[in-house]
């Protein structure tokens, strides 16, 4: 075996001091460092969530009383029933009561399966234009609100007659359906 010259203890020694200086760093300091580095991250984001959260807890008030006043606008909204049966007749008095208000002719009406929470029923009747645009301007403005889903038009008897007549009109309308509180 060949002796080792001075040159190449030293390069060993040499190293030797950087692989354990490197062992060091890798294995005791740089994940102190990385911990320093993620705790100091970690709070930037916990005091922004703090901020936010102050400005929500400051909010609470104004969004109470928000609540309040839409629970307050909540029978504009809400066709009140004590179940979807109850919920569906009404719909269908409210269509039939405002078609007499426009002075149509009901031929049929009936109560449509709809979503939860939901209530739909139609319509179909015989108007002519003005009645038609009364009795769309008495839905539309009469509460609670509803949501005319489709309408559909047939106005055959102007093209045998040559002038605007009575049509055959089908409507079908929807409605949130609330429960009513019994004390």
């Amino acid at each position: 075996m060949k002796t080792i010259t001075t040159r190449e203890r030293k390069l060993i020694a040499i190293g030797l001091l950087v692989a354990s200086f490197a062992l060091f760093w890798l294995g005791l300091v740089r994940p102190i460092y990385g911990g320093f580095i993620a705790n100091a991250d970690r709070r930037i984001e916990l005091r922004q969530q703090f901020t936010q959260n102050e400005r929500l807890i400051g909010q609470i008030s104004g969004l109470r009383r928000a609540a309040e006043e839409q629970s307050k606008l909540q029978a504009l909204y809400v066709l009140d029933a004590p179940n979807a049966e109850q919920a569906g007749e009404l719909l269908k008095q409210r269509l039939e009561a405002s078609l007499e208000k426009a002075g149509g002719e009901l031929r049929a009406a009936e109560s449509i399966e709809a979503p939860n929470g939901w209530v739909r029923a139609s319509a179909s009747v015989l108007v002519s234009n003005d009645q038609l645009a009364t009795w769309l301007g008495i839905l539309n403005n009469e509460q609670p609100y509803l949501v005319v889903e489709s309408l559909t038009i047939v106005a055959d008897r102007a093209l045998n007659s040559g002038k605007l007549d009575l049509m055959d009109v089908k409507i079908e309308v929807s409605a949130v359906m609330g429960k009513t509180n019994a004390r």
